[in-house]
């Protein structure tokens, strides 16, 4: 009997952790269209001091970062920070002169936190966004820091 109730106790505790594990799965909705979309700031920098920019404006490569994030999948799931990780930010220019801005925090090899404008919280993504800096062939020019995308 108490062998029986030890493995129920297993099997319950194994359940709670498999559902704890998967976190729940979301996509980005953006709140306007890819037509909307004049020209990105993108941002790179593993040291904000560093921090470099490409503004892209070819509407070939602005309608590839849009289906970029509406295809990824965000899981509602805990990770520790990393020291030392890249970041990769967009600031979306929109036809109506309001901006949106998504920063994309490695965490390791092709995974990463993301923050969207207007989200309290960010979201774990196992899609590689820091590879969109290689990905687009623009001039990059160095920042100020206070030009940077911020959680606030």
């Amino acid at each position: 009997m108490l062998k029986k109730a030890v493995i129920l106790i297993f099997i319950i505790m194994l359940c709670i952790s498999f559902a704890s594990c998967g976190g729940k799965t979301i996509s980005i909705t953006f709140p306007f269209e890819v037509t909307d979309v004049t020209s990105i700031d993108m941002f790179y920098f593993i040291n904000p001091m560093e921090a470099e920019k490409k503004v892209i404006t070819q509407q070939e490569d602005i309608k590839s970062i849009y289906q970029l994030f509406e295809r990824i999948s965000l899981k509602d799931k805990e990770t520790e920070p990393v020291a030392g990780g890249s970041v990769t930010s967009f600031r979306f220019h929109l036809s109506d002169s309001t901006t949106y801005e998504i920063i994309y925090s490695s965490i390791a090899v092709k995974a990463g936190r993301i923050h969207l404008t207007g989200n309290e919280k960010d979201y774990f993504t196992s899609a590689d966004i820091g590879a969109c800096w290689n990905n687009y062939d623009y001039e990059a020019v160095a920042v100020d820091e206070s030009e940077l995308p911020s959680y606030g």
